[in-house]
């Protein structure tokens, strides 16, 4: 039996889980391709390592497939099965990839406990970052997180003309934000001493008990 092929299998299988998960975590599902370019660079270390062990196990399995004379069927279901079983994890564990994480990591480790209803769309690139949480919470709940967050009170208008530059305003989630005269908006820019990047803008409506969240930077 020919392995070649099986071992080009198991490596596409591999790599494919991988990029997917590390995709993931730089982007939502509408910037995947973004997402994609980003996570090649950590994926090639990642591959290097666990393509030693993979190619190990690879061979050893071949050896114990040829001592025992296993039917091609079971060859095949073996050399493949071992690489379903690290493929699959990394699949279901970037497709459940948890939206409060998510969600903390764009209020600055604050995110309101209240939090419902949370629609997050985003990506991270080398040069310029953008994710965007639109979700309800009271009003409480949420100056508790512009305190905690250090947000400063804003203009608004910045933060709209912001936002009709960013590629999210034509996601799903940046359709559905509005701009009432009432809304309160908050701001926090990070400094270099604080080892962070970009800005931070919040907007809470009152009337709707939605807030709107945005963080990231342009270089």
């Amino acid at each position: 039996m020919d392995y070649w092929w099986l071992w080009v299998l198991d490596t596409v299988l591999v790599a494919g889980a991988f990029l997917f998960f590390l995709a993931t975590y730089y982007g939502t599902f509408e910037f995947f391709g973004r997402a994609c370019v980003r996570a090649l660079l950590p994926l090639i270390p990642v591959l290097l390592l666990v393509g030693g062990g993979g190619s190990s196990v690879f061979a050893l399995t071949k050896v114990v497939i040829e001592k025992r004379g296993l039917s091609r069927s079971l060859a095949v279901a073996l050399l493949v099965g071992q690489a379903l079983v690290v493929a699959v994890p990394l699949v279901v564990l970037g497709i459940e990839k948890s939206p409060m994480h998510r969600l903390s990591y764009i209020c600055a480790g604050h995110a309101p406990v209240l939090a419902g209803e949370v629609q997050l769309t985003g990506y991270s690139t080398f040069l310029r970052e953008e994710w965007l949480a639109v979700f309800h919470t009271d009003e409480q709940a949420f100056r508790s997180f512009t305190s905690q967050a250090q947000l400063a009170p804003a203009d608004g208008f910045e933060f709209q003309k912001l936002f009709d530059d960013s590629a999210l305003k034509a996601t799903r989630s940046g359709k559905n934000v509005s701009w009432p005269v009432d809304a309160r908006c908050f701001k926090r820019v990070f400094k270099m001493e604080e080892h962070e990047r970009g800005m931070i803008y919040a907007r809470f409506d009152p009337a709707t008990s939605t807030a709107v969240v945005w963080r990231g930077y342009r270089d």
